[in-house]
């Protein structure tokens, strides 16, 4: 008659964040009764459902099986923690569980506030063992850190402690197939947990994509669960050498497990796609499929080298879609800025390809999750070693199409503003005159009033939704009390007019700039927001610098370098926040060379192109910024380039640059030396705005010149014709 069989008390540790999940699984692996803690799961069950979590459990870090517990007769602080754990481990007779020819290691995991040199107690667990074998068979197993075939974890505790046989060896997450690694992977256990949570099986996807695939964990993670392996299949585990070990009962769980794959693999499998901007990650991922097993299902899986804005045509269409990867955050990227726009631009991505597809994004803070365009939205937090890490899914938003304010804007019925009637009057009248261009041409950033009249001395410029008054400093001789009474009426009249609140006008007082302050920050708001213009995505700062990052008297030249600029090599000298160089790479460029002083405003540039899905600082120096004198680094490279835009300031005395640089005392050796760097058919444009400018006669004796400032001043600047002067230059035809 069969007898029962024996149940046994097992704790089934996990990362903090997985404990519901994993209980989840153990459940559908017939396990009842599990009592719940932190980090740790308690069933009393069969041996055999111990190895079925050992073999099939994709979450679970250990399984572990109790077996002596010794309690502490005292607890104060003077307590030898050490030697406690010593005198626990000689108590118990450790033969009934292994012989002294295999070889063990300990594991000792330490409870909170409790004062003790792990290294030294963990030896003195040793000396316990090694000195109760003594005793009992007057031989000693010996120690084997690496591959021991017995491991013994150790819980040390206030009031107990706990000494444990580790039934899976190594953790679980290591599934053995992770040969090569790159920069800061995800655990195994926890890529499995974000497929769970996002409900891949249950979805049967027809496309499975990871654009920034590292070494690949996640995609092998997916074809195991599609596929039903078992993780636990081909990796080595600690109960070999366990006297109570089941060999019989493992080894037909483990035949099971083999044929259940098996037959999966004759089913249909999702295409898979695995890119990465480092080729080394590339190389990684591949070579991680084929050590778990996966060579025979390689062709359904694209595994290729890939910046973000690089993506193909998926053929998504009609089709079922799960989106997974785990970006480049923290150390590896930079500032949490950068972050954020790497976020926004692959959720842009997201929103472009696959809208209504489900989509599972790992982040190292909430701020950057907060950017995913994702319905209902799901927030897990785990902890990925040491590193908590934040998971954000949900369904993909669809692109909402964003229509320039003058779009919508009517003109709007107000009381007269006493004292600002004809300014009221003219602004109204600017914005529907501008209004019928900017829906055309899709404009959403442009000036709407410039000093038109003598009395109201501001500039007022929308950037999307909001605006940006700047106050022109009224001259001396202009009583202050009256100028500040005259701006407030200005800004009453502006509110009534664009019908936008307070919280949408962003204010600057402007006077004439001498070299240094032109770039000082004014602010630490940092109210920072992104505008479209063209095809690009770009940051402004409406607060902390005079200038917002964007000059739109500039707008005209930068959308003709897009046209021109597929194919071709682009270099932009003074390139402030590189809004032309963003605007050659999303038309195509070649390549984009940036060289500014600035390191603010590089890094500023850096933030807009990975905004836009661009990659930078990659090995292929597609997109490349230098932080010099441009002088300096002409002198220095030899690279030539097919298109290039210089836009100087007037003048600069910047502290990084020894003595100061004058447009026009300067620009012909500028000039020189940067058509020195043209191509023979290349063209060069060059534009300052200094008003008293003179082209200098050699320029104009040595290369074809033509100016083309009226073609770079759109509607908006059209009342004010010295906003800027421009120029192309290329070389003589003959």
């Amino acid at each position: 008659m069969n007898s029962k069989p024996r149940l046994s008390t097992y704790w089934v540790t996990c990362a903090d964040g997985l404990e519901t999940l994993l209980q989840e699984e153990m459940q559908g692996l017939g396990i009842q009764n599990i009592e719940r803690l932190p980090g740790r799961l308690i069933f009393k069950g069969t041996l055999e459902n111990a190895y079925r979590v050992c073999m099939w459990s994709r979450l679970a870090s250990r399984v572990l099986t109790p077996i002596h517990t010794h309690e502490i007769e005292f607890s104060h602080d003077a307590r030898d923690v050490a030697e406690e754990l010593y005198e626990g481990a000689l108590s118990f007779d450790w033969s009934l569980i292994f012989a002294p020819q295999s070889t063990f290691a300990v594991r000792l995991h330490i409870e909170r506030d409790i004062k003790v040199n792990s290294q030294f107690a963990t030896l003195r667990v040793k000396d316990g063992v090694v000195d109760s074998f003594m005793d009992a068979v007057g031989k000693r197993p010996s120690i084997d850190i690496k591959q021991p075939e017995i491991t013994l974890y150790v819980l040390a505790g206030k009031k107990e402690h706990t000494y444990c046989l580790d039934l899976s060896g190594d953790s679980l997450h290591k599934r053995g197939y992770r040969r090569f690694m790159t920069d800061a992977p995800i655990k195994e256990n926890l890529a499995a947990a974000i497929l769970q949570k996002g409900q891949l099986e249950q979805i049967q996807p027809d496309i499975i994509l990871d654009p920034m695939c590292g070494s690949g964990t996640f995609i092998i993670e997916a074809l195991m669960m599609l596929t039903d392996r078992a993780p636990g299949l081909v990796r080595r585990f600690g109960f070999n050498g366990w006297n109570g070990h089941d060999h019989d009962l493992w080894m037909s769980i483990k035949a099971e497990a083999a044929e259940r794959h098996q037959t999966a693999l004759e089913q249909p499998l999702p295409k898979f796609y695995a890119f990465d901007a480092d080729w080394e990650a590339v190389k990684a991922t591949k070579q991680n499929i084929i050590a778990a097993g996966f060579e025979r299902v390689l062709d359904q899986i694209q595994i290729e080298e890939r910046t973000l804005a690089d993506w193909p045509n998926f053929e998504a269409e009609g089709k079922t879609a799960f989106i997974v990867t785990n970006p480049p955050y923290g150390e590896r990227l930079g500032d949490k800025a950068s972050n954020r726009a790497l976020y926004l631009g692959l959720s842009a991505l997201l929103q472009k390809n696959f809208p209504n597809q489900t989509a599972a994004v790992i982040a190292a803070a909430v701020e950057q999750a907060d950017v995913l365009a994702l319905n209902d939205p799901q927030t897990m937090r785990l902890m990925n070693g040491k590193l908590p890490i934040y998971v954000r899914s949900g369904s993909v938003k669809p692109v909402a199409v964003i229509k320039p304010f003058l779009e919508t804007w009517q003109p709007q019925q107000f009381e007269a503003i006493e004292g600002a009637e004809d300014f009221a009057n003219r602004l109204q009248k600017n914005m529907q005159t501008l209004k019928k261009w900017a829906v055309k041409e899709n404009i959403h950033c442009l000036r709407l009033y410039d000093a038109d009249l003598p009395d109201f001395n501001v500039a007022v410029d929308l950037y999307g939704e909001r605006l940006h008054v700047q106050e022109y400093a009224p001259p001396k001789k202009i009583d202050p009390e009256k100028a500040k009474k005259r701006f407030n009426l200005a800004l009453q009249a502006i509110r009534a007019v664009t019908g936008l609140g307070r919280d949408a006008i962003f204010i600057k007082t402007r006077a004439r700039q001498e070299g240094k302050t032109q770039y000082t920050k004014q602010s630490t708001a940092s109210k920072r927001f992104i505008v479209q213009e063209g095809k690009a995505k770009i940051l402004v700062n409406l607060t902390d610098y005079l200038d917002t990052g964007l000059f739109l008297d500039h707008r005209q030249i930068r959308l003709r370098i897009a046209q021109e600029a597929r194919g071709k090599h682009f270099l932009n000298l003074y390139s402030y926040t590189s809004t032309a160089s963003l605007h050659a790479a999303l038309g195509g460029a070649a390549s984009t060379t940036s060289v500014d002083l600035s390191n603010t405003y590089l890094n500023w540039s850096k933030e807009n192109f990975v905004l836009n899905g661009l990659t930078v600082d990659h090995a292929d120096e597609q997109h490349q910024f230098f932080a010099s004198d441009c002088f300096e680094w002409l002198k220095e490279g030899h690279e030539q380039y097919e298109l290039i835009f210089i836009d100087p300031p007037t003048f600069s005395n910047s502290k990084k640059f020894y003595g100061t640089f004058d447009v026009q005392r300067d620009h012909l050796s500028l000039l020189k030396r940067a058509m020195n760097r043209l191509t023979t058919d290349g063209t060069l444009y060059f534009s300052n705005n200094y008003r008293g400018f003179e082209m200098d006669e050699e320029i104009l004796a040595f290369f074809d010149v033509e100016e083309i400032t009226n073609e770079t001043i759109g509607p908006d600047f059209k009342r004010n014709q010295k906003i800027h002067r421009a120029w192309k230059i290329t070389h003589p035809k003959n």
